[in-house]
């Protein structure tokens, strides 16, 4: 069969949903015939043939952005809309700022190097002491206290708070926090 026959079955295969059939008697048949796919972004279609079924890829997509701004606007709701919270920082694994309402006079870029690093740290600190996932990491000083979790698999979180902070509370506003925001991590 030509190749350019073939290719455009496979394009009127693509083009209808997972739920419509494709005539599989316009289909090459050969014995043990499988289309080459690839694993990321693909699930399969089968379609019967008269003795065997040929799966088909279709291609999903799957592009979600992050849109910082609605981050940043999070982030500030967060820290006005919460007592004792003198700010916070949203950051990658690898120590980029992605968000951040910090008092004035912290540097974006440095907070957020610093906060990837003691997580990452903590995190190799509580398998080698057999303590399991970290939850958090608290940094309790004399003028308050610094709280990293994370966000997902792409973000940290790092929360500022005041030293008269009711930890209790500040624990629950966090994972209320996290909660809103890594959806729109995607």
């Amino acid at each position: 069969m030509p190749l350019g026959k073939i290719l455009k079955l496979l394009a009127e295969a693509f083009q209808k949903t997972p739920t419509e059939s494709v005539n599989a008697s316009k289909l090459p048949t050969t014995e043990n015939t499988t289309l080459p796919t690839t694993t990321e972004n693909l699930e399969t279609l089968p379609i019967s043939t008269e003795n065997r079924e040929i799966d088909l890829p279709i291609i999903l997509e799957k592009k979600v952005m992050i849109n910082t701004s609605i981050l940043q606007d999070e982030l500030q709701n967060f820290v006005s809309g919460t007592s004792d919270v003198q700010g916070a920082a949203l950051v990658s694994p690898d120590g980029l700022a992605l968000a951040s309402v910090l008092p004035g006079g912290m540097d974006d870029e440095r907070t957020a190097a610093m906060s990837a690093s003691m997580l990452s740290l903590g995190e190799r600190i509580g398998r080698e002491l057999s303590r399991g996932n970290v939850e958090r990491i608290v940094v309790e000083g004399e003028k308050g206290y610094g709280v990293l979790v994370g966000c997902s698999n792409d973000a940290v979180l790092l929360v500022l708070a005041n030293a008269s902070v009711k930890q209790g509370l500040l624990f629950l506003e966090v994972k209320r926090a996290v909660a809103r925001i890594a959806p729109l991590l995607g």
